[in-house]
């Protein structure tokens, strides 16, 4: 082929065909897209001079609490501000601080017994005075456990506390459990209280006699404390009455049957329904019903005593409501089986931490006679001087009286009747010392004296010529005192809630804050109004 048809007319045609087409726009259609692109550039700008992003409202939202929150601190709302935050660990539920500490008792807790060794008992027979030594300290450490917990609707939870103890010798000293003393006999004494105004009277004196009961024995401290002392009236019990009759016969009580052996911590040891079913409130809903009772044993009020002294208030017994007031600390115990009220007596301070000491005091343990009402307390007529507690119906039936040690507080005859005893309120104070901001107890000494009527009955020989008193048999103590670890926690926690200097920082913190953010949203906004504006 030549170079001519290479550069033909219809060379150059069919080459035209093979490229795209060109268009050039007409002038109306210039105009339209220019003036869509002016009127977009000129809302984006409005948009900018007059709009406000989320992330900007968000902003200003956050300042807005801030401040309203800095505020509510300053107006009096401080301690409810960290109560709220602090609520969620404060609470007894599952997975909570509060909790953990509650179900297994982490703070270490010793059981001190002091026992009264009798030094005249031939005496004592004739109606001579006591003469008693005190021995001791017998020392056991105690521990707790909540077990077969139930969290109820009603924002109350239930359980049982298994309790168990264990000799600790380094306490203990040269004192050994081994060791031997002589002490009142409980079972003739009991037995002998429970029948004194029975017609079957003078059988139950031929059974002492016939089985040579003792009114004193000698025998030893884990005995007559835990492992159980054998008693021949015991032992003819067990095998001539209650395997054939009913045991509320004579006695009038069945708790006896139980038993084939004396001891005041006797089938305690590790026992899960020893101390009864509770009914805690976990404060769920309100922090002010943070560890109250609501029920013992299904009952909101116990058999033990008369209205209203049976019923069934206050604590627990191992935490309680926060924002403790000065004047009285009230308590359900097992033990007792009464609410106890202890009364404010002072500042304290532990690993520098301070606190409120309440204790007990006259009016604890008071009859009628200082308290007007409180003969609800008495039991079957007989009412208990000042500073005694009639237990006899929360102890099966035994002449059991309670009372501070050496009778601190009671009425002065008391000690009239015995000798060795002198109370002092350092050695025989009972007292708790409560951290009033978080409802803890930080340092426990809870001192109980346990006592038996003694009376001369002429029905039964063995005590016709005792004297008539109330006779000390031992003290105990149970002592608990807060880790260097929580009192660290409790310490950091009370000085925010006390301290005004965290008080102000802190509303000073979120004013600035709230500050800070709202120029912040100014200026962005200034910029981008000066951005538009150099725009046009």
């Amino acid at each position: 082929m030549d170079a001519d048809n290479l550069i033909s007319p219809q060379g150059v045609e069919g080459a035209g065909e093979m490229e795209p087409a060109i268009t050039t726009p007409r002038d109306d259609e210039t105009d339209s897209d220019a003036g869509s692109t002016t009127e977009l550039f000129k809302t984006s700008r409005a948009s900018r001079l007059h709009g406000i992003s989320c992330c900007q409202i968000f902003s200003l939202l956050i300042a807005f609490l801030m401040l309203v929150l800095s505020i509510a601190m300053m107006s009096g709302c401080y301690q409810l501000t960290i109560y709220a935050f602090l609520k969620p660990q404060l609470v007894i539920s599952e997975g909570s601080n509060a909790y953990k500490l509650w179900k297994e008792t982490p703070v270490p807790m010793l059981l001190k017994f002091h026992v009264f060794n009798v030094t005249n008992p031939e005496e004592v027979k004739d109606g001579w005075n006591p003469i008693v030594t005190e021995l001791g300290p017998y020392v056991w450490r105690e521990y707790h456990k909540k077990e077969n917990i139930t969290f109820h609707p009603n924002e109350t939870v239930t359980y049982y506390q298994r309790r168990w103890w264990v000799w600790d010798q380094e306490e203990s000293g040269t004192n050994s459990p081994n060791d031997t003393i002589v002490i009142l006999n409980v079972i003739p004494v009991t037995v002998a209280w429970m029948t004194r105004n029975h017609i079957y009277a003078f059988i139950i004196d031929a059974l002492f006699n016939k089985l040579d009961e003792k009114l004193f024995i000698n025998t030893t401290v884990g005995k007559i404390l835990f492992d159980g002392v054998e008693d021949p009236v015991l032992d003819w019990l067990q095998k001539e009455v209650f395997p054939v009759n009913d045991s509320t016969n004579i006695l009038g009580s069945g708790g006896i049957a139980e038993f084939d052996k004396f001891a005041w911590f006797y089938k305690r040891n590790m026992s899960l329904e020893y101390d009864g079913l509770f009914n805690m409130k976990t404060g769920t809903n309100n922090l002010s019903d943070l560890g109250l009772i609501d029920w013992w044993n299904k009952e909101h009020g116990t058999s033990f005593y008369q209205p209203p002294c049976n019923q069934i208030v206050g604590s627990a017994g191992e935490i309680f409501p926060p924002n403790q007031q000065k004047d009285k600390l009230v308590f359900f115990s097992s033990d007792l089986c009464m609410s106890a009220t202890l009364f404010y007596k002072e500042e304290t301070q532990f690993a520098n931490v301070s606190g409120k000491r309440y204790w007990g005091t006259n009016h604890t343990f008071a009859n009628s006679s200082m308290v007007p009402g409180n003969e609800c307390y008495c039991v079957n007529d007989v009412c208990a001087p000042t500073g005694l507690l009639n237990a006899e119906s929360c102890r099966m039936g035994a002449p059991a009286f309670l009372s501070f040690p050496h009778f601190l507080h009671a009425d002065p005859f008391l000690l009239d009747s015995v000798d060795g005893l002198s109370p002092n309120e350092t050695e025989h104070a009972f007292n708790i010392d409560i951290i009033p901001e978080l409802g803890v107890p930080m340092n426990v000494n809870a001192r109980l004296q346990i006592n038996l009527r003694l009376l001369p009955l002429k029905n039964f020989r063995l005590l016709r010529n005792v004297p008539d008193m109330y006779f000390p048999t031992l003290w105990f103590e149970i002592k608990a005192q807060m880790t260097p670890e929580l009192a660290h926690h409790a310490g950091t926690a009370t000085f925010i809630l006390r301290s005004p200097f965290t008080n102000v920082a802190i509303w000073c913190f979120l004013l600035i804050l709230a500050i800070i953010i709202v120029a912040v949203v100014v200026i962005r906004m200034r910029r981008g109004y000066n951005a538009v504006a150099q725009g046009d």
